[in-house]
């Protein structure tokens, strides 16, 4: 997620436990916020009369939004915390009430918001337990899926998705988020400043080869394309609302169990080349089972097909391309493609009258990746201990 850049040991034990526990929980929130424009999708459609090509802009927009604030994280990380979690609320808060023409602004704020909190979150523990930095950004990691697995369930009340608890679920993301400004602002402390001097973007991007490249670009944009579109595809397929969360909530739940599954050991040579060939063989065959088949069973074992075999992918895409360099282009490659899949399904399905169309924009990057990933496995070596 980052990389080591200094260390820094605590004076005070319980002081930091508590400030710990603030960070991680709102770590745990940019998960929960994060998963719900796509939880929420099929409300938004409905509320604004949008067309799929509008809907994939607004998610174009939020996902954008949250690779400008990647870049904005800098200088002093507890007020870029603060300020990112201002973004966060204001966005959350006035997202409900936008009209149709303003809600891409909002949106956008939203997206932002988060980018600029969760890399802060992520910078600031990594300068703090420099020492123990891989297992605590599998820590942070962690907590992410699993406010991303429980954020579709937030939308629902008494089984409805309507337009006031819509609200009003949107109203308690920002009460929460401007609770944690708050306390952090009062609380949080900066660690040292970095000593490290990254690479420039274009050097390090030219360091990597392309293939890497590519994977790394195509797995942030599936996984937000699927968890932004699954909601409304199960909708539109004729199932209870039950399965229309159902679907995304699989989703999350396939890539917080997998990141379980592969933080508890170093990833081999031999697991490595599995994961970049046979995990994304069965990401373009769930994929394509999506397209194919429209029972319920089918939809919630896929969707949770998909996000078991995204799990571990990005964190080990990572660290193969910081075996070349570092810096923050790979962040910002990878936000680039988060937004621009989703933006492209919606596009496609408007031109074509159909999702299920559109739904080939994500199978067919997840097929480009398992070319791009069979030759990465044959030509990488091994993903280093500290860089998981």
């Amino acid at each position: 997620m980052t990389t080591v850049l200094s260390t820094h040991t605590p004076a005070n034990t319980s002081t930091t436990s508590g400030f710990r526990t603030l960070i991680y929980a709102g770590f745990t929130a940019t998960g929960v916020s994060l998963a719900l424009p796509g939880a929420l999708m099929p409300w938004l459609l409905a509320h604004w009369s949008l067309q799929d090509s509008q809907a994939g802009l607004l998610l174009f927009l939020f996902f954008i939004g949250g690779t400008g604030g990647a870049l904005l994280s800098r200088g002093s990380l507890r007020w870029s915390i603060v300020r990112g979690a201002a973004c966060t609320a204001l966005g959350a808060a006035w997202l409900p009430f936008a009209s149709r023409y303003t809600a891409y602004a909002e949106i956008l704020l939203y997206g932002l918001g988060l980018g600029v909190t969760m890399t802060s979150i992520s910078l600031l523990q990594s300068r703090r337990f420099a020492a123990d930095c891989a297992a605590e950004m599998t820590r942070l990691n962690l907590l992410w899926a699993i406010g991303a697995c429980i954020g579709p369930w937030f939308v629902l009340h008494d089984g409805v998705l309507d337009g006031a608890h819509a609200r009003y679920v949107l109203l308690i993301i920002a009460a929460a988020f401007a609770v944690f400004a708050a306390l952090t602002a009062a609380f949080e402390r900066d660690p040292p400043p970095s000593q490290s001097s990254p690479s420039s973007t274009r050097g390090w991007l030219l360091a990597a080869p392309l293939p890497l490249l590519l994977l790394v670009f195509c797995i942030t944009g599936v996984e937000s394309s699927s968890g932004g579109w699954l909601a409304t595809y199960s909708q539109r397929s004729g199932h209870s609302l039950g399965i229309t969360i159902g679907a995304p909530t699989c989703f999350w739940a396939g890539l917080l169990f997998s990141r379980l599954l592969h933080s508890s050991s170093r990833i081999s040579r031999a697991a490595r080349r599995f994961l970049l060939t046979w995990n994304l063989a069965a990401m373009a065959a769930a994929l394509a089972s999506l397209i194919l088949f429209h029972a319920a069973p089918t939809m919630l074992a896929a969707a949770f097909v998909i996000g078991f075999a995204a799990g571990p992918m990005y964190p080990l895409l990572l660290a193969l391309v910081l075996e070349h360099n570092s810096g923050p282009a790979v962040f910002v490659l990878a936000g680039l493609g988060s937004a621009a899949l989703p933006f492209l399904t919606g596009a496609l399905s408007t031109s074509a009258g159909s999702l299920r169309t559109g739904l080939l924009v994500p199978t067919a990057a997840a097929l480009a990746m398992l070319i791009a990933g069979w030759s990465t496995s044959r030509t990488n070596s091994p993903a280093k201990p500290n860089d998981r």
